[in-house]
């Protein structure tokens, strides 16, 4: 480390000092901090999920989640709560918020035994921020029919200086982490608009502005979180040649406990693909992978008696009987011989029936939002069946 200002020893100013320990700030802190924290909990009772390094379990009666140093726990009574916050308090210095009603930007409600989660207040405080800037209110996340590529990018330098004083990625930081955790039906507006933060075009802010004031106007979303039993139900979907520039496809996928949304998300997919169902496959690939970790949760939680109820079989919904058909039938032909192999870790996962692989409607497969952009009647459909009654 440098010598810090003020310290600096004379004659030797060229030297840096060695640390003996890590401290705040440093590449490494984080790792410390970690093994240090794994330490304690583990010296008082706690058990690591093993698929999972931020949750412990204390017996089979409270589940901690951490980050950094924010601890929520969830416990069966109150009296194991105040134990298990006691316990805590012989090692760490613990301020006790009560019931978690804010955490890391996300409000938490709970109503008839339901947790609806928002961020209504962090959406409000970003309008005031770039209110400015006269962003619309808007119906759609994005136009259906819209089209956004690099050829709309600055190519003089007048425009490049126009468009240099606008905080465009500040306006994007704060939508995509929004989208990331508590609306999914920005997912796929957000994707579109972060392939263009290096070099963005006077058409993409209009564009993210629209976006803007499309969340600005729905701010009073909740999503619905709750389960009434212990089973994964995956939609996966992709959009195939989609992008102008270089014709890789779109990827949605999205993971639902129960009826509750847990997981989404859009990705530019890294391959280009040459058929709907190869793009449908790599698609898949993707949602399974994501599939097969949080059942690997949900086991561990009913092995360790945090759930009573064993977990039902997970289910993936694909909208292409194509690649349905092509991942349950070992043959190959010359349409799907290219395939890398990688991929093919979905087809071993259906032999050993590790989930159940099933056809839905692409006009009802929710991960369609992800994917592309849709009308104000389709966009209302899905937004009804993922946020619940919000």
């Amino acid at each position: 480390m440098s010598q810090p200002p003020g310290f600096v020893k004379k004659g030797e100013e060229s030297k840096v000092c060695k640390l003996d320990r890590a401290i705040y700030g440093l590449h490494q802190s984080g790792r410390e901090w970690f093994f240090e924290m794994h330490r304690v909990l583990t010296g008082i009772g706690f058990t690591k999920f093993e698929g999972c390094n931020c949750a412990y379990m204390f017996k089979s009666d409270t589940v901690l989640i951490l980050y950094v140093d924010d601890f929520v726990l969830f416990s069966r009574t109150s009296d194991v709560s105040k134990m298990v916050i006691d316990i805590l308090s012989t090692h760490f210095d613990v301020k006790v918020l009560g019931k978690t009603r804010k955490l890391l930007g996300v409000e938490f409600e709970q109503y008839k035994g339901n947790v609806f989660i928002h961020q209504e207040s962090y959406i409000n405080e970003v309008a005031d921020r770039y209110m400015q800037y006269k962003f619309p209110i808007a119906s759609l996340p994005i136009t259906k029919g819209s089209v956004y590529s690099k050829s709309q990018c600055p190519k003089s330098e007048e425009e490049l200086k126009e468009i240099s004083q606008l905080p465009y990625r500040n306006i994007l930081g704060c939508l995509s982490f929004i989208a990331s955790r508590t609306r999914p039906d920005i997912s796929y507006a957000v994707n579109i608009f972060s392939q263009f933060q290096s070099n963005p075009g006077i058409f993409h802010w209009n564009g993210l502005l629209k976006l803007l004031g499309y969340v600005f106007n729905t701010k009073s979303l909740k999503l619905k979180l709750s389960c009434n039993k212990a089973q994964l139900v995956v939609y996966s979907d992709a959009d195939f040649a989609s992008n102008r520039d270089d014709r890789t496809s779109v990827g949605g996928q999205l993971v639902m406990l129960d009826n509750s949304p847990i997981e989404w998300r859009t990705f530019k997919q890294k391959c280009v693909t040459l058929s709907t169902m190869e793009s449908e496959f790599v698609a898949m690939t993707e949602a399974t992978r994501e599939l097969i970790w949080f059942d690997r949760i949900l086991i561990e939680c009913f092995e360790h008696n945090v759930i009573l109820e064993k977990p039902i079989q997970s289910t993936l919904f694909v909208d292409n009987m194509a690649t349905i058909d092509f991942v349950k039938s070992p043959i190959e032909n010359c349409r799907s011989k290219h395939i890398d192999v990688k991929l093919f870790f979905v087809r071993d996962l259906v032999f050993k029936n590790a989930f159940n692989l099933k056809y839905f409607n692409s006009k009802l497969n929710l991960a369609d939002i992800f994917t592309k952009p849709l009308t104000k009647f389709e966009l209302e459909k899905f937004v009804s069946c993922i946020f619940g009654n919000s």
